[in-house]
C-alpha cells in the first residue's frame, strides 16, 4: 500500500508515478527546465542535455526520456505543490513497471502512446490520436494492466539508461 500522509485505514492502491512492484527499475536524474510543476506519472521528453519537459506537438518518440517518478523526499517551499518543481532535479523511470493515468480505455499488452497534443500532454493512451489528442508510439513499452479513461494502469518501459 502506498502511504501519502497521516493515518488512514484505507490507502490508495497506487499513485501516478509510483514504481509498480519489486522488479528491476532504472532511473535517471533530469532537471525540470520548464516553468511549471510537472505532475508525477507524466511522460517527459528531453530538453537540452540534462533537462526534461512535458511533450509538445512537435515531440517525437525518440525524445521520450521517461516517466516522472513519485517521490516523497523533496523539500518544498510551497507544500501545496507536488511533482517536479521548475529548475530543480527530478527522477525519471526509464526501465521497468510504473503506474500512470490513461486517457482512454486500454487493454493489457497493448502498445503505449505518449500524448504530445495539447489535451493531456504527458499522459498515456492506447491510440495514436491526431491534432490536440496526438500521441507518439513509445518503443519497447506496453500496458501491463488494462483500464478505463482516467484510471491508473501499469506500463512497462524498456528504454534503459
Amino acid at each position: 500500500m502506498a502511504v501519502v500522509s497521516g493515518n488512514a485505514i484505507d490507502h490508495g492502491v497506487a499513485y501516478a508515478g509510483m514504481v509498480a512492484d519489486g522488479q528491476v527499475v532504472n532511473t535517471v536524474s533530469k532537471l525540470n527546465t520548464g516553468t511549471t510543476n510537472i505532475d508525477y506519472g507524466k511522460g517527459l521528453v528531453t530538453s537540452g542535455e540534462d533537462g526534461a519537459i512535458l511533450p509538445v506537438p512537435a515531440s517525437t518518440a525518440a525524445q521520450f526520456i521517461g516517466v516522472n517518478k513519485y517521490e516523497l523526499n523533496r523539500a518544498r517551499m510551497d507544500t501545496a505543490l507536488t511533482g517536479a518543481t521548475p529548475k530543480y532535479d527530478m527522477t525519471l523511470v526509464t526501465f521497468g513497471p510504473i503506474w500512470v493515468t490513461v486517457l482512454d480505455t486500454v487493454a493489457k499488452d497493448a502498445p503505449v502512446y505518449l500524448r504530445v497534443g495539447a489535451t493531456g500532454a504527458g499522459d498515456f493512451s492506447g491510440i495514436e490520436g491526431s491534432g490536440v489528442t496526438a500521441g507518439v508510439l513509445i518503443p519497447n513499452a506496453k500496458f501491463l494492466t488494462g483500464g478505463d479513461a482516467g484510471e491508473l494502469v501499469k506500463i512497462s518501459l524498456g528504454l534503459g539508461g
